[in-house]
């Protein structure tokens, strides 16, 4: 329930038309909006929420935020109606507001690559201790965080939070909201340059996560990472470090390479070593479960608690997910999205795992890489070259630079995807493995399901 007066004071609103002084929920969308919830008409590239205010006050009879600047008539509005600055920003602030409401510890989790996979294995950790609340799928922006913390039941222990963006200044926003008493930054690799402008851009907004994190609160540190490294440095909170590569608080290590089958795993911390088996693939999930285990042992969660949830979890929607196709190859889902780091990363685990017979890289190209995309595409040529696979095929406009510096390789290039599942279809044979890969553009997700 949500009080008139608490509402005006979280968004620094004033009220124009009273009406109803209590709510039940906030909601965003006047087509599902239930009765007596306050209706919040978001401002889009290509949206305008107030054109929406008066379906929403008909069909909740609640009332709405409006901006002081809107056009929108409200002089018929049958509700009570808050003018505020910027309804936007409005929705963080209701947020920021709930979230002061709560006494369970707040965990926001960024990175360009593996930040839901590891918020996923994270919170999978975490529910074998504490009551534990995470935003759902990949609902990591702007809108889907707030709503995320407005719709938090009860007052759990632990709030996971994942944190995305794609345009500077995003982070600050989302930090500030959410004033996580921890954070992590998984990794920072070249993704949405089209926003961020260049790597060093990336860097500087997910560091701000660290920047916002609460005085005396604590920050996850990749290591390994070059450029969280050199720059993580944030006086008034403490600094825990994970790593394979470099000596971290956190460090793994493979026992045992399983294959198909995954790894058995040792990371010794300051709390003692933690031994477990994962079926997760690729070293990117080797770091993912790492980052994961740091922050649950540093907040409290038994060694065998966590081996316990590193061994339970299976891979994520779409993120490197190997089937058996009724032709006899092995397909790996991997099409949730792509950019030059993940790229590289699935085209090595593919090349590394075991194969009866020839492996097989389906890729798609990558989006918002910006004035970079030709150099990125070029630059996975050379890698794909370097891997020595035995047939890669690629789609799409940006990947015929990919396909320029593939001389002499087993490559063949399509611009629609009918005729490149006919040919993947006529090459790939029993003991085959096709690994299907690309941005979320392409839907990629298509190809898999033709070639099962």
């Amino acid at each position: 329930m949500w009080r008139l007066e608490d509402i005006v004071k979280a968004v620094g609103g004033t009220v124009l038309k009273k009406g109803k002084e209590v709510f039940t929920a906030i909601s965003t969308d006047s087509r599902t909006i239930g009765k007596g919830e306050l209706f919040i008409p978001l401002l889009g590239r290509s949206f305008d929420g107030h054109a929406f205010i008066g379906a929403a006050l008909k069909r909740s009879g609640g009332g709405t935020l409006c901006r002081a600047d809107s056009p929108v008539s409200l002089a018929d509005a049958d509700g009570t109606v808050i003018l505020v600055e910027d309804t936007n920003q409005a929705l963080l602030d209701l947020a920021r507001f709930k979230r002061n409401t709560l006494s369970g510890a707040f965990i926001s989790i960024t990175g360009s690559n593996g930040k839901t996979t590891t918020k996923e294995i994270l919170a999978a950790m975490m529910k074998k201790r504490y009551g534990v609340h995470i935003n759902e799928k990949n609902l990591n922006n702007l809108i889907g965080v707030p709503m995320s913390i407005l719709s938090i039941a009860g007052d759990p222990d632990i709030c996971i939070l994942e944190l995305g963006t794609n345009t500077p200044g995003e982070i600050r926003k989302l930090a500030v909201t959410t004033d996580p008493d921890a954070s992590l930054i998984t990794n920072v690799n070249p993704s949405h340059l089209e926003g961020l402008a260049s790597l060093e851009g990336i860097l500087e907004e997910k560091l701000d996560l660290f920047r916002y994190t609460r005085e005396g609160g604590k920050i996850f540190v990749n290591v390994d990472d070059p450029g969280i490294a050199g720059r993580w440095r944030g006086p008034g909170r403490t600094a825990v470090t994970f790593g394979i590569d470099n000596d971290a608080d956190f460090r793994l290590a493979v026992r045992e390479d399983l294959g198909w089958e995954g790894s058995d795993v040792i990371i010794t911390s300051p709390a003692g070593t933690i031994e477990a088996r994962t079926s997760l693939l690729g070293r990117h999930n080797l770091y993912n479960i790492l980052a994961a285990a740091a922050v649950a042992s540093t907040m409290g969660v038994e060694g065998e608690l966590i081996a316990g949830a590193i061994g339970e979890f299976v891979s994520y929607d779409k993120r490197f997910q190997p089937a058996m196709s009724s032709k006899g190859y092995v397909i790996i889902d991997d099409t949730y999205n792509a950019n030059p780091s993940s790229m590289k990363w699935a085209i090595g685990t593919l090349a590394a795992l075991p194969a009866a017979g020839k492996r097989v890289a389906v890729l798609g190209g990558m989006k918002e890489l910006g004035d970079e995309s030709a150099r990125y595409h070029r630059e996975l040529g050379a890698y794909l070259r370097e891997a020595e696979l035995g047939l890669i095929v690629l789609l799409g406009e940006e990947t015929k630079d990919t396909m320029a510096e593939l001389s002499g390789a087993p490559a063949a290039h399509f611009d629609g995807k009918e005729d490149l599942i006919g040919y993947v279809a006529s090459q790939a044979g029993p003991g085959d493995t096709i690994l299907v890969k690309g941005s979320r553009a392409f839907r990629m997700e298509d190809i898999v399901e033709a070639l099962k």
